[in-house]
């Protein structure tokens, strides 16, 4: 879906502080999805594969993930604390796009599902706690 000059022009501005927690939502996604199977090589595989599909993501979308810097992270020390913080991150990232930028709602959402699947497939085949991870950011971005 590509952004209209006028669709850009009717909505909202995002805030700074909008772009920091659609960014963030988007990295926790992928994070949760890398959690799910732990091997310190594929942390590596992963990292590149998570940045694939924003890569090939809409011009709108890339801007919100390159624009502003690294995002501010929660601290989670424990996988349920990172699936608690990426998830309320997710649904407070599609509750400002619905409100602020509903144009950018199914890219972004797209882009996200698309980011959580490479990572799952980056390390060998997707593994059922991946699977269920991918669910769940699934889950949260409707």
């Amino acid at each position: 879906m590509t952004e209209t000059p006028r669709a850009a022009a009717d909505r909202a501005p995002l805030t700074d502080e909008d772009r920091d927690l659609v960014r963030s939502a988007a990295i926790m996604a992928a994070a949760l999805v890398s959690q799910a199977e732990s091997g310190f090589l594929d942390t590596f595989r992963e990292s590149f594969a998570a940045s694939k599909a924003v890569k090939s993501a809409p011009p709108a979308i890339r801007d919100l993930f390159v624009q502003g810097g690294l995002p501010s992270m929660p601290r989670a020390g424990s996988r349920e604390e990172l699936e608690a913080a990426a998830l309320d991150r997710l649904r407070q990232a599609m509750s400002t796009l619905r409100a602020k930028a509903p144009d950018l709602v199914e890219s972004y959402r797209a882009t996200v599902l698309q980011s959580s699947r490479d990572v799952a497939a980056a390390a060998d085949d997707t593994s059922a706690n991946e699977s269920e991870a991918m669910a769940k950011v699934e889950q949260a971005l409707a």
